[in-house]
């Protein structure tokens, strides 16, 4: 499912294909989930810009509904399909399965944070005047933050594990 937030289009992680194209490659689908997760990050920043006069009460409601189940879809993908490959490929390597648990543990947190965020944009996306606009940018920003860095991070590892396992070039 797609779905627009500030005119980004956005999925919802669920990433299906039809039943006669073949399976995505791992890194590509990542690549995918990667982009679905910055256009969500860039929504996020202009609900957060938009702090504290000119807040669009329906963005902020929308995207409450979409952050927790997409974070979570995008993440369980990506551990099944990416995650699962890289451990079958690198067996051996106990510093990729620990790469790979700080990864998984960087997910949850991320979750975590987007349940808190889903609680502050209903209450904004409801007009709920309580919500400190301050803070409300302040949770905005260190969650975009947070989830650009960790695709920053993984792109890194991503890349160095192939250069270095592989052979492979830097992408």
């Amino acid at each position: 499912m797609r779905v627009k937030i500030n005119g980004r289009t956005l999925s919802n992680g669920a990433r299906p294909t039809a039943s006669r194209e073949p399976p995505v490659e791992p890194l590509a689908w990542l690549a995918g989930a990667h982009h679905d997760q910055l256009a969500l990050c860039d929504s996020l920043e202009a609900i957060a810009d938009s702090l504290p006069g000119e807040i669009n009460r329906e963005t902020c409601a929308y995207a409450a509904k979409v952050i927790g189940p997409m974070m979570r879809d995008l993440h369980a993908g990506e551990e099944q399909r990416v995650f699962a490959w890289i451990e079958h490929r690198f067996a051996d390597d106990a510093s990729v399965h620990a790469l790979l648990e700080r990864l998984k543990y960087e997910h949850c947190e991320d979750e975590c944070f987007a349940e808190e965020l889903t609680e502050m944009l209903d209450r904004l996306g409801a007009a709920d005047r309580t919500v400190n606009a301050e803070t409300a940018g302040y949770m905005l920003r260190g969650f975009f933050t947070s989830v650009r860095r960790h695709i920053s991070f993984e792109k890194e590892c991503l890349r160095g594990i192939l250069v270095q396992h592989l052979g492979g070039k830097p992408a």
